[in-house]
């Protein structure tokens, strides 16, 4: 199968998904947080307990010592797997397909920022993956009535597990909303590997603080 057939498969549905659902005023699939009012049980030493998140419980060991217990949702999670490692916030959720040769991570929640990674074989190579992948989100975008802005398709640098990567940027404004997607390829171990940033503009900070967790770790 060709390299721009497969570029069409999960990759380019998943990012125009998302910007379509986010420029009707939907937001995109996300995990469903436990929410501060679920209660737990926590058994200890044959008692029972009935918490719940962030807020402390008293319970006595069986030694007769009083213990304050909080249970609370870790700020950041890890992945490994298909030859690649990075830490995610945990407001994330991941999720993974793999089709016709190439594996797609996606990470997404409640809020905008959105990022997807993809492993393609080492019979491709990045500036394919890029150029491609760009000709693809341009031409879908555009078919969508997408409005192109100042600086679309320029060169865009980022720090990516200690290594300085070019890539390059998607400024649009689908449906009353401005959104900005960082694409980039790069060689890694056997394989090429695609990153990609996708965020609404008016959480460009939120957006900062979600990538550079992923950026920062992926190895």
């Amino acid at each position: 199968m060709k390299m721009k057939t497969l570029l069409l498969l999960l990759g380019l549905l998943l990012l125009v998904c998302w910007a379509y659902a986010r420029a009707k005023g939907r937001p995109a699939a996300s995990p469903h947080p436990l929410a501060s009012t679920e209660a737990f049980e926590l058994h200890v030493g044959g008692q029972v307990y009935e918490i719940r998140l962030d807020e402390p419980v008293t319970v006595v060991t069986p030694g007769g010592e009083e213990v304050e217990v909080v249970l609370r949702r870790k700020e950041v999670l890890h992945y490994a797997g298909d030859g690649l490692a990075f830490d995610y916030p945990a407001a994330l959720q991941l999720g993974r397909e793999t089709e016709g040769g190439i594996t797609t991570l996606t990470l997404e929640g409640t809020a905008s920022p959105f990022v997807l990674i993809q492993i393609y074989p080492s019979s491709n190579t990045p500036e394919e993956v890029l150029g491609n992948l760009l000709e693809a989100f341009e031409n879908e975008y555009r078919a969508r009535q997408a409005q192109f802005l100042n600086g679309n398709g320029r060169s865009v640098e980022r720090t990516v597990g200690g290594t300085t990567r070019r890539g390059r940027v998607l400024a649009f404004r689908l449906g009353g909303q401005q959104i900005r997607t960082e694409l980039y390829a790069f060689p890694h171990h056997d394989a090429v590997v695609a990153l990609i940033l996708q965020q609404d503009v008016e959480e460009a900070a939120l957006a900062e603080d979600y990538f550079a967790v992923i950026t920062r770790s992926l190895r």
